[in-house]
């Protein structure tokens, strides 16, 4: 168990802290939890780029981290995306709701299938490392999520800068989670572009 290890296990320690601060009411503060489940979104993804960057620069990177760190990374958003649109979700469906949540399907579509291809590649010793697109994404999301509950919070107490209804709020929300989708879709086709040409690289050595 290294520090980048620790980080990771960290970083799955602290997706239900942020699901419970973010669903569950307290102190005397009203909707100060989502502030605070928000501060606990920020520091879990701060263990994210930190855990990396510490095993390369160290060189302690090791089978656990290769597996453990992508899926503590999607879990996180995934409760990320669940928190977001539960609390947005009307008593009557409307259509800026729906199209948030087709968005954020694509998105979870585009993380498990890419997880699961790196591990199958893994198995095969190929490691896919994340390239620049990758990087440009996960660091986009975890910043638009945050963002997004900031948004959330602000509505909640009624700032003006975001709007005061769940219409608004969710229309603000959607402009975010888009942008998150459209970065998603193109590092996804990279990662598949990507993983073809070291299958071919590896099939013209053996041949």
């Amino acid at each position: 168990m290294n520090l980048p290890n620790a980080l990771t296990v960290l970083r799955i320690i602290l997706i239900p802290v942020f699901a419970v601060l973010w669903f569950v009411q307290f102190g005397s503060t009203v909707y100060s939890h989502f502030l605070w489940a928000a501060i606990v979104f920020l520091i879990a993804s701060l263990t994210d780029f930190l855990d990396g960057k510490i095993a390369r620069k160290h060189n302690e990177i090791t089978n656990f981290g290769k597996i453990a760190d992508p899926i503590a990374d999607k879990a996180l958003t995934f409760a990320a995306y669940f928190c977001i649109y539960a609390h947005l979700k009307p008593r009557n469906i409307s259509a800026e709701f729906v199209t948030g949540v087709i968005f954020v399907c694509i998105i979870l579509a585009r993380e498990i299938a890419v997880t699961l291809m790196r591990m199958v590649y893994l198995r095969k010793g190929v490691a896919l490392s994340a390239g620049i697109p990758g990087k440009i994404k996960t660091f986009t999301q975890m910043v638009l999520l945050f963002v997004a509950m900031l948004f959330i919070y602000s509505n909640e107490k009624s700032y003006t800068f975001v709007g005061t209804n769940t219409l608004s709020i969710t229309k603000s929300v959607n402009v975010l989670v888009g942008i998150i989708m459209i970065l998603t879709v193109w590092s996804g086709a990279y990662y598949f572009i990507k993983a073809k040409k070291s299958k071919q690289s590896k099939s013209s050595k053996k041949n």
